[in-house]
C-alpha cells in the first residue's frame, strides 16, 4: 500500500513514512488468513448467553471443530470448602455442574444448527491456565469478555479474557 501511495516520493521521505507507519501496517504474514480447523471456546459461569451472530461467524469457518469446555474455577471451589460445611459445597458443586450442564447443551445444539462440528467436555481446574495448555491443540480461541469474571463499565474485558487475548499465541474472538 505504501509502495503504491508513495511510488514517486523520493528515497528519504519514502523510508520516514514506512518506518513511522510500520506498526499501523501488516506483514505480508499477517495479511494472510490462517486456516482454522479446530476453535477452543472456553464457558464458564459468567458466561450468560453466547450471541447469535456468533454461530454465524464461526460456521464460516467450514470443517472446523468446536471445543467447548465448562471450568469451574477450582479456587472458588477452595473458597467455598474452606467457609462451609459439606452439605453446602456438595449443593454448590451440583449447581455449577447443573448450570455448566445446561450452557453446553446449549450452546451444542447451536452449533450443530450452524453446521459445526462440536465437542464438549465439563471439568474443575484454573482457568487461565488450563485454556493455554488446550490452546495448544487448537488454531483459535474464542472467549466472552466476561469469561471467569464480571465486567464492569470501567473494566469492558474480565481480567482472564484480557490476559488471554494479551498472551494467546493463536488467533483469538472476543465476544
Amino acid at each position: 500500500m505504501i509502495q503504491r501511495k508513495f511510488k514517486d516520493v523520493a528515497g528519504k521521505r519514502y523510508d520516514t513514512v514506512v518506518r513511522e507507519y510500520r506498526e499501523f501496517l501488516l506483514t505480508e504474514e499477517e495479511a494472510r488468513i490462517p486456516e482454522v480447523a479446530s476453535i477452543l471456546m472456553p464457558l464458564d459461569y459468567f458466561v450468560k448467553e453466547i450471541p447469535p451472530v456468533l454461530y454465524e461467524t464461526l460456521s464460516t469457518y467450514e470443517g472446523a471443530t468446536v471445543s467447548l469446555v465448562y471450568i469451574i474455577d477450582m479456587e472458588v471451589i477452595r473458597i467455598v470448602e474452606d467457609s462451609l460445611d459439606e452439605a453446602v459445597i456438595q449443593d454448590f458443586k451440583q449447581k455449577r455442574e447443573a448450570f455448566g450442564e445446561e450452557l453446553l447443551k446449549r450452546a451444542v445444539s447451536e452449533l450443530e444448527a450452524a453446521g459445526l462440528s462440536v465437542k464438549s467436555r465439563l471439568f474443575s481446574g484454573k482457568k487461565y491456565e488450563n485454556i493455554l495448555e488446550l490452546a495448544g491443540e487448537h488454531d483459535m480461541i474464542v472467549v466472552s469478555k466476561q469469561y471467569g469474571a464480571s465486567t464492569t463499565e470501567i473494566s469492558p474485558l474480565s481480567s482472564v479474557t484480557l490476559k488471554l487475548a494479551q498472551t494467546a499465541d493463536i488467533p483469538i474472538i472476543v465476544y
